[in-house]
């Protein structure tokens, strides 16, 4: 069974709340990614806690809002998604799939629980769909070796057609 570790990237861009929106999606722009995790100040222990996440979408939802992203004191803080939903790198891909669906997202923050629940990475409907080719393709050498699996692959299917809801 795959887990949320196998698909995660933990190549993650983080950024803190007071960043400008125009720096942001520059810095989404020269990673090739469509989100940053936003931090607040650093604690007694020098370390960033992720309060939010910014995304393409919060940035286009603000554009079409009105909001200047290159000015006017705009920033990530300001129109981030918060509170943002996480899950912990041991959870099967299923988990993170169903979390997205259920709650409209397109990115989960990874958690790892030996690690006092610190970020580790992150899971978008990308990686997402990285699995659901693995698993599909899987799915489809089975059912030459042998019929009878058709309901590995009906839950497949399924899950698979829910994923595509995230995307439209």
């Amino acid at each position: 069974m795959s887990s949320v570790e196998d698909y995660m990237n933990t190549k993650m861009v983080m950024r803190d709340s007071k960043a400008s929106v125009l720096e942001l999606a520059k810095v989404m722009v020269d990673w090739g990614v469509s989100s940053v995790a936003i931090t607040d100040e650093e604690d007694q222990n020098n370390n960033k806690k992720v309060i939010g996440i910014l995304t393409e979408r919060d940035i286009v939802k603000s554009i079409a809002k009105g909001v200047p992203p290159d000015g006017g004191g705009i920033t990530a803080g300001s129109i981030m998604s918060s509170p943002i939903l996480s899950i912990r790198k041991g959870q099967p891909i299923e988990e993170a799939a169903l979390l997205m669906i259920r709650n409209k997202v397109r990115h989960l923050l990874v958690e790892d629980p030996d690690a006092r629940n610190v970020v580790i990475g992150i899971i978008s409907t990308t990686d997402l769909a990285r699995y659901l080719k693995k698993r599909m393709k899987q799915v489809s050498v089975d059912r030459e070796d042998e019929k009878e699996q058709q309901s590995s692959s009906s839950s497949s299917q399924v899950l698979l057609s829910e994923a595509w809801e995230l995307y439209f």
